[in-house]
């Protein structure tokens, strides 16, 4: 027999099996589908995350210079 291949839910601490938990794209928590929120097409530990996904701030090259 295989060993166990489970995890933990870093929200509410259940124990699921690997392939029932979602790892957050943005923080890389393990959220099961109870605790994960879906938005813009993915699943996210947290609305914090999801808003983060759409509406991150723009890289460094992207910013407008500094007016002198």
């Amino acid at each position: 027999m295989l060993g166990h291949a489970g995890g933990r839910c870093d929200k509410c601490g259940g124990e699921q099996p690997t392939w029932e938990l979602i790892k957050c794209p943005i923080c890389g928590q393990n959220t099961c589908h109870k605790c994960a929120t879906f938005a813009y097409g993915r699943y996210f530990c947290s609305t914090l995350c999801g808003q983060y996904f759409f509406h991150a701030e723009p890289e460094d090259d992207e910013k407008e210079p500094d007016e002198a």
